[in-house]
């Protein structure tokens, strides 16, 4: 993974501490709080990290955009969805920088790497991500 979304990921997380300080009554902020760490320590697949890097040079992409995009998908985390691998969030911030809606293709294809990743850490006798 970048070190640029680790830090975003940890940074939301400890936020998200506050936030369940100030409102234990809302679990989210705790779900949210456990899967942005979680995130935050998982490998990313190296082409996702390569494009979402190249996002920070793209000049039809302003850096205003590009962090409000950051901070709407990492405030979503734990409310909206629960991602269960980091390639997810980058796909999202990826998409939506560009516009780029993902397809139905997209979504089938994470989905069964998700698969194959899950049962081949079943078969080693890891946990899954």
């Amino acid at each position: 993974m970048t070190n640029t979304l680790s830090f975003e990921l940890n940074k939301t997380a400890e936020w998200r501490t506050r936030k369940l300080e100030r409102h234990p009554e809302d679990s989210r902020n705790q779900t949210a709080r456990i899967v942005l760490a979680q995130l935050s320590e998982q490998d990313a697949n190296v082409e996702l990290a390569r494009r979402y890097d190249a996002l920070q040079d793209d000049e039809e992409i302003s850096a205003a955009r590009l962090g409000d995009v950051h901070s709407e998908i990492l405030a979503e985390i734990g409310f909206h969805w629960e991602p269960k691998h980091v390639d997810e969030v980058l796909e999202r911030i990826i998409n939506r920088a560009t516009g780029k809606a993902p397809t139905l293709n997209d979504v089938t294809e994470v989905n069964r790497k998700r698969g194959e990743a899950d049962a081949a850490a079943a078969k080693a006798g890891k946990t899954a991500n």
